[in-house]
């Protein structure tokens, strides 16, 4: 869903080439809450559209061809994180994950705000690198494990430590306390 200001951006933008209908500037709410509805309706309706186009070449390549069709993705790329949807941090680890925990795809897409193209490509990328993307998987897991196993026991030790040292602040208090007292007895 498109803010307010997105809206009015495509509409005032002079190199907008989605702009279609100009929208006076002293149009009401409810004038423009209607033209927002029908633009995110319209935006709806393309990527719809461009999926179903998508899958027909994608068929008519897959007839034609023997071999599996060579597919640029656009969406999925590699940084020091691993696999990541690129233009975000968010990795594709963390969509297997929403997968494995039985999240539809859709409410996968709505949860990262991910266009319909961008979750076909990841899709796309995890079914023809099956076996890479689980080995990499693993290895992101198991990681991730020894690190919050390290840090878990980092964390008691300090824990440890401190409730020592909170010891020692009140013994010494205890003491002052005391020797306080036999002050004010004197």
């Amino acid at each position: 869903m498109r803010h307010h200001w997105q809206v009015m951006w495509l509409l005032y933008n002079p190199f907008s080439r989605e702009r279609k209908v100009q929208m006076k500037p002293d149009s009401s709410p409810q004038q423009l809450n209607e033209h927002i509805l029908h633009l995110e309706q319209e935006v709806a309706r393309l990527q719809s559209e461009l999926a179903v186009l998508r899958s027909q070449k994608l068929v008519e390549a897959l007839l034609n061809s023997d071999a599996p069709p060579t597919r640029e993705n656009k969406t999925v790329t590699r940084t020091e994180r691993g696999l990541v949807i690129k233009g975000t941090r968010l990795t594709l680890y963390a969509i297997m994950d929403e997968i494995a925990n039985g999240k539809s795809l859709k409410d996968i897409r709505d949860i990262y705000e991910l266009t319909d193209a961008e979750m076909l490509d990841v899709l796309d990328y995890i079914h023809l690198n099956k076996e890479a993307v689980e080995e990499e998987y693993r290895e992101v897991l198991q990681s991730a494990e020894e690190n919050r196993k390290y840090w878990e026991g980092r964390n008691r030790e300090l824990t440890k430590q401190n409730y020592q040292q909170l010891e020692t602040v009140r013994a010494k208090l205890q003491e002052w306390r005391e020797q306080y007292r036999t002050d004010d007895k004197s």
